[in-house]
């Protein structure tokens, strides 16, 4: 599962943009916000077939409508208009690449004199996100980077012109004198630009576009969960599993590469897929998230020897590996058990490797919970046991990273055996 689509590699920054014109009376605006995010955020999709189609547009206008004027705040003279929304469409840039177009006016039944325009579009999703404006008045054009928190400000009355300002809790953002002063030196500042993009492009795990996919995706499955007859049923509850189970592991993916930068992505992702019956919960201990699993026992109720069986089965034994704390005598027991059973009804399975892993690692901590209660019988015998599961892990898997890490594990493991 891919939760950074090919489109998203042209647009690694989610960025709104904005044509408004400022008159003596009143304010329009033309506002374009990403279309996947706008999706991801209001649910336009409501077929789920992949794409927003006009009709859903429409379908949805009081929404949207209501979204828009949410997060677009002008005021005449410190008295904010009252703004409406007329059209909704969906326009394509030079790429390609679809935004959400709405036209919001304003009329201020009297003659204007300061005007102030604010936006905090899709900070649901990026707390920092901006909306890239082209403002027209009397004859004059601007353009300027509206961000959350600050507000662009601008005496319009009798033509009389004072400098733009942007205004952040009271306060003229000093960035802007910086650029002013450096004009004369374009093309490194847009170097700069280009290579940070890039950083940015290459570094990119999650993004709103791929999670919006695969939510609709597992809203798709859970439909099919609900109807149809017992195997498309067993299918349609694997594949769900098997999306929730790479949605854990691309969480942990951008949170070991980007910590919590995209926490609003992050916690929407948690919260569609709690509304799913879906539980991915974050293990403080190990610091990693984790599915719990369920569709994929209730795979194996309805299909105990379904097409997927196998690896329902192992993907359960490997939760149940990761999480554990190695220390309780009797859970390892029974999960050595276990992966013995498994082996040996499944001697052919692709993942066999990974699983004589998990087992030789069991048996090691078998061994130093025996050394620790005294039991030197029991010790020895998974000592021996250790040593031979990774010296076979080598022998059937040569030249695998699970047999290179296997030898790792023996060296270690016959180091701290002769300390005792």
């Amino acid at each position: 599962m891919a939760l950074s689509g090919a489109r998203s590699a042209a647009h690694p920054f989610s960025v709104s943009y904005a044509q408004i014109a400022i008159g003596d009376r009143s304010f329009s605006a033309i506002v374009r916000l990403p279309l996947d995010d706008v999706d991801l955020l209001l649910r336009l999709d409501r077929d789920l077939d992949g794409r927003v189609s006009p009709a859903e547009i429409q379908a949805a206008a009081a929404v949207v409508s209501a979204y828009v004027l949410k997060h677009l705040h002008v005021t005449a003279d410190g008295v904010a208009l009252a703004s409406a929304v007329g059209a909704l469409a969906i326009w394509r840039d030079a790429s390609g690449f679809e935004y959400l177009q709405a036209t919001a006016t304003a009329d201020a039944g009297r003659r204007m004199r300061v005007v102030s325009v604010r936006t905090d579009f899709l900070i649901e999703l990026y707390p920092s996100h901006t909306t890239q404006a082209q403002i027209s008045a009397a004859g004059r054009d601007e353009r300027v980077v509206l961000r959350p928190g600050a507000a662009y400000e601008r005496r319009v009355a009798d033509e009389r012109w004072t400098a733009p300002a942007l205004v952040v809790a009271g306060a003229v953002i000093l960035g802007l004198l910086v650029l002013t002063r450096r004009r004369r030196r374009p093309l490194a500042l847009a170097a700069a630009m280009i290579l940070a993009a890039d950083a940015a492009r290459a570094d990119v795990i999650m993004t709103s576009a791929g999670l919006n996919t695969t939510l609709k995706t597992m809203e798709r499955l859970e439909q099919q969960m609900a109807g149809g007859s017992a195997a498309p049923q067993a299918e349609a509850t694997f594949q769900l599993a098997a999306q929730a189970d790479a949605l854990a592991s691309l969480l942990n993916a951008e949170v070991e590469s980007h910590g919590m930068e995209q926490r609003e992505l992050i916690d929407l992702a948690l919260s569609r897929t709690k509304a799913l019956g879906i539980v991915i919960a974050y293990n403080r201990d190990k610091k990693k998230f984790f599915y719990d699993g369920a569709l994929f026992q209730r795979y194996l109720s309805a299909a105990p020897r379904g097409p997927h069986a196998s690896d329902a089965e192992f993907t359960l034994i490997a939760y149940q590996f990761y999480q554990s704390e190695g220390s309780d005598l009797g859970q390892l027991l029974s999960a050595v058990e276990t992966k013995r059973r498994f082996l040996a009804r499944h001697p052919a399975f692709k993942a066999n490797a990974e699983l004589r892993l998990y087992l030789a690692i069991d048996y090691r901590d078998l061994y130093r919970l025996y050394r620790e209660a005294h039991d030197a019988a029991s010790a020895d015998a998974y000592r021996l046991r250790t040593r031979a599961e990774y010296q076979r892990i080598e022998r059937l898997y040569r030249g695998t990273e699970q047999a290179s890490s296997a030898r790792q594990l023996l060296r270690r493991f016959d180091e701290e055996t002769k300390q005792k």
